[in-house]
């Protein structure tokens, strides 16, 4: 492997497919999942989602539209700003985000096999990353 960060996209990949696997009897794809359980704390702009996600505009826009498409989000003004857009979860988009937490959680418990060290190591690592930019 190349290194620190071929390691870690490798590793994401991985955690993704674990994740795709919970998911299969909801029809959500891992970053859907992401979205659903990120707009249950509240609703975002399509900035907001970029940025929740760090994703690009194409990405969010794909994102929100297949979700919005199969009834779990809606896209309304945003009366703060009327030239931007207020992405929210639906009542089904709701129902559904409970079935997404419960695959997280039983991700979450694989992956907490490694060991509690290994789990703070990473947690350390995550906290440290987000001031990278």
């Amino acid at each position: 492997m190349a290194g620190l960060t071929a390691g870690l996209l490798v590793g994401g990949h991985k955690v993704a497919r674990l994740l795709d696997a919970e998911l299969a009897a909801t029809g959500l794809g891992a970053g859907e999942a992401v979205l659903l359980t990120t707009l249950a704390a509240g609703s975002l702009t399509m900035t907001g989602v970029m940025s929740a996600l760090h994703i690009g505009a194409s990405t969010s826009t794909s994102l929100v539209s297949r979700l919005e498409q199969q009834g779990y989000v809606q896209r309304a003004r945003n009366p703060a700003d009327g030239r931007s857009w207020l992405v929210s979860i639906t009542d089904s988009g709701a129902a559904l985000c409970k079935e997404a937490e419960a695959a997280f959680a039983r991700v979450d418990r694989k992956l907490a096999e490694v060991g509690p060290d290994a789990v703070r190591g990473h947690n350390a690592f995550m906290k440290r990353l987000s001031g990278i930019s």
